[in-house]
């Protein structure tokens, strides 16, 4: 039998040889195998604070990828406006400086003008794939923006017009002052109202001292800035539907695995169908709760809601069409189908 010193002085150099080994490796550049099978991860960043609810859809969306790969691709929060703002964030993509943006087509239109377009949509995204829309946004993104297009966030969620004062009809929109985001402001100046620009936390202010008797806003969460306070009115049918989209830069579209690209496509798809349902009970929720805070929901009726729908969506595709005539067109054909 080997003595005991004799055996020592083996596994002594045995251990040695094994610790020699892995630096090797390590210092090759190779990974032993549990940090080689460490998962791919896409940076996301998204134009909307973390905790808005246009992001309700990215958490979804993340953690079905993360089931779908099993665990093999994580998106990861890399920040809000905070880290890239807001309108900066096509750039950003553009660029390859983010793996993924979590967006909307009204804050891309500088570098895209068709995509105004896109809040026109009556359509489900699942509709808009059917009929080739999803077709047309991935070819525009694709060769503007160096982006691949996933798909939707925030399908079904549409705006209303909120006031301080009574509607009843078109007609008494006219002279009113009210705030406004590029996404409407079309239509409110078709409407006959003066449009003011202002940052959202300012809006209380404006309304409290009668500067602005309006404003639009998505058809949910009006509360979170305390604007239920002083608003009197909401002014039914809806219209337009909030544009959030997904984009990943084609770079590491590219590099992405067959299976992983697939996990994400197949994610945003399931997300879409969940997100649909989900904000629908939402605007139902928020619209029960701003109701026991006094907001009065007013439904204009018949012809009234026919034109002010009609209002709205001839006047936002005259100004897509001013912006570029031709993929304005298509837009609006396949939009229309």
């Amino acid at each position: 039998m080997m003595d005991r010193s004799r055996r020592n002085r083996v596994l002594g150099k045995t251990g040695l040889l094994l610790l020699a080994f892995l630096l090797c490796l390590l210092g090759s550049g190779l990974q032993p195998s549990l940090a080689a099978e460490k998962a791919i991860t896409l940076k996301a960043v998204s134009a909307f604070p973390q905790n808005n609810r246009m992001n309700d859809g990215l958490w979804i969306f993340q953690k079905k990828v993360k089931e779908k790969s099993k665990g093999g691709l994580e998106i990861a929060w890399g920040g809000g406006p905070e880290a890239i703002p807001t309108f900066q964030l096509v750039e950003a993509i553009r660029n390859g400086v983010v793996d993924l943006a979590w967006t909307a087509h009204t804050f891309n239109v500088s570098q895209l003008p068709v995509v105004e377009g896109a809040k026109l949509s009556k359509l489900t995204p699942w509709d808009e794939r059917k009929k080739g829309i999803h077709d047309f946004y991935q070819n525009a993104y694709q060769k503007k923006l160096n982006a691949y297009y996933l798909g939707r966030g925030t399908p079904g969620l549409t705006y209303n017009l909120y006031t301080t004062v009574p509607v009843k009809s078109i007609g008494d929109f006219k002279g009113m002052t009210i705030r406004v985001t590029p996404a409407y402001k079309a239509f409110v100046e078709a409407l006959g109202a003066a449009p003011v620009t202002t940052d959202p936390g300012e809006v209380f202010g404006a309304l409290q001292r009668k500067m602005v008797q309006g404003y639009g806003w998505p058809s949910l969460g009006i509360s979170d800035f305390g604007w239920d306070e002083v608003t009197k009115f909401v002014i039914e049918p809806a219209f337009y539907q909030v544009d959030v989209m997904t984009l990943v830069h084609i770079q590491a579209w590219n590099k992405l695995p067959k299976e992983m690209q697939e996990a994400l496509n197949s994610s945003i798809q399931e997300m879409e169908l969940e997100a649909s349902e989900h904000f629908a009970k939402l605007i139902s929720q928020d619209r029960e709760k701003i109701k026991k805070k006094g907001v009065q929901e007013v439904r204009l009726s018949g012809q009234e809601a026919e034109r002010y729908l009609q209002t709205a969506y001839e006047a936002s595709w005259r100004e897509v069409l001013k912006k570029d005539q031709s993929s304005g067109a298509q837009l609006r054909d396949l939009l229309s189908q």
